[in-house]
C-alpha cells in the first residue's frame, strides 16, 4: 500500500496550559501544567493517521542536535516512517512556546531547521520521492505559492492526490499563485474563520460554494460545531464530540489525520468528518497536537458512540 506523506514545518511545542491569566510584565507565573510534544501541521496529521494504522511518512527537515535526534525516534515510536526527513548540519528544530488561556491562546516562535524546508520540498530529489506516496499533505505557509502550484500539479500527473491545510494566512488570497495552487488541491482544510476570510462570506455554507473548484474537496471546521464539507456528491455536515478539553493546540491537523484516513479508504464524506472531529476532539483532551489522539480500535468505539 502505497504511504499518505504528510509534508511540512515541524515544531518541538513547549506548551503552558490551563492557565487563568498571563504574567504581568516583569512577573514570573509558576504552573505545574506544561508538556512538551513534537507538533507543527504535518507532524500532527501524520502521527494521528499512523496511530490508526495508516502507512505514513513525513518530509520534514530536523537539525542536527540530540534533541533532533530525540524526534525523529519519538516519531519512529508512534509509527511514522522518517525516511524522507532531512538533517540539517548546524542548526536545530524550530521551537514554539505555545500558551493556552480558557478563551484564547498565543505562540513564540523559533523557525530553526524549517528554514532550509522549502529548498528541500521543491528539489527533483524531493519530488520523485513524494510521487511515491498516495497522497501527499502539507501543512505550511510559503512565501512563495506559485512553486508550489506547480509541485502539486506534477503530483496529480503521476497519480497522487493532494491536500492542504492552509491554516491562517489573511494575505494568501492576493499572493500569486495562491489560487493556482488552491484550484489543484484535491482536498482543502479550512476553519470557520479561514473559510470567511478567504471568501469574503458570512455564512460557511456560501463560503465553501464559493470557495470550492470542480472536483475538489473543501472541508471547513467548525470546532464545538462539528465539521462540514463539501464535494461533487453534494454537502456534508457531522456534530462534534463532546469532551473535557485541556488543550486545542493542534486539534485542527489532528482532525486533518482522522479525515484523511477515512478519505483514503474511500470512505463517505460524512464518515470521513466524524472521524476528523473524533480526532480532533480527543487530541484536546491532552496538551500537544498528538497525544491524545485514538487508536484505530478506539476510534472505532467512539464512532459507534456517536450513532
Amino acid at each position: 500500500m502505497r504511504p499518505l506523506i504528510a509534508a511540512g514545518e515541524f515544531f518541538f511545542d513547549l506548551i503552558f496550559y490551563k492557565l487563568d491569566h498571563l504574567p504581568r510584565m516583569g512577573e514570573e507565573l509558576v504552573t505545574p501544567n506544561f508538556a512538551l510534544a513534537l507538533g507543527g501541521g504535518a507532524p500532527t496529521t501524520a502521527i494521528t493517521a499512523a496511530r490508526l494504522g495508516r502507512k505514513v511518512q513525513l518530509a520534514a527537515v530536523l537539525g542536527d542536535t540530540s534533541l533532533d535526534e530525540f524526534a525523529a525516534n519519538e516519531l519512529k515510536s508512534q509509527g511514522v516512517n522518517t525516511r524522507l526527513i532531512r538533517h540539517q548540519r548546524g542548526t536545530m528544530a524550530a521551537l514554539t512556546v505555545a500558551v493556552s488561556l480558557p478563551e484564547d491562546r498565543f505562540f513564540l516562535t523559533y523557525p530553526g531547521s524549517n528554514s532550509w524546508l522549502e529548498k528541500y520540498l521543491l528539489s527533483p530529489a524531493t519530488l520523485k520521492l513524494l510521487t511515491a506516496g498516495a497522497h501527499v499533505h502539507f501543512g505550511l505557509s510559503p512565501r512563495d505559492w506559485k512553486p508550489y502550484a506547480n509541485l502539486v500539479r506534477r503530483l496529480k500527473k503521476q497519480g497522487v492526490t493532494t491536500s492542504w491545510d492552509l491554516g491562517w494566512h489573511p494575505e494568501a488570497v492576493s499572493l500569486p499563485g495562491f489560487r493556482d495552487l488552491y484550484a489543484a488541491l484535491d482536498v482543502v482544510f479550512l476553519n470557520r474563520i479561514e473559510a470567511l476570510r478567504y471568501a469574503d462570506e458570512k455564512a460557511p455554507e456560501k463560503a465553501m460554494r464559493k470557495l470550492v473548484s470542480p472536483g475538489q474537496v473543501i472541508v471547513v471546521k467548525l470546532g464545538s460545531e462539528g465539521a462540514m464539507a463539501l464535494s461533487p456528491a453534494g454537502m456534508a455536515k457531522a456534530k462534534p464530540m463532546r469532551v473535557a478539553t485541556i488543550d486545542t493546540t493542534g486539534a485542527g491537523d489532528a482532525f486533518n489525520g482522522g479525515f484523511l484516513h477515512k478519505w483514503l479508504d474511500g470512505a463517505e464524506l460524512d464518515d470521513c468528518l466524524r472521524a476528523g472531529n473524533v480526532c480532533g476532539a480527543l487530541s484536546t483532551t491532552k496538551p500537544g497536537g498528538s497525544a491524545g489522539t485514538p487508536t484505530l480500535l478506539q476510534l472505532t468505539r467512539a464512532l459507534r458512540g456517536m450513532q
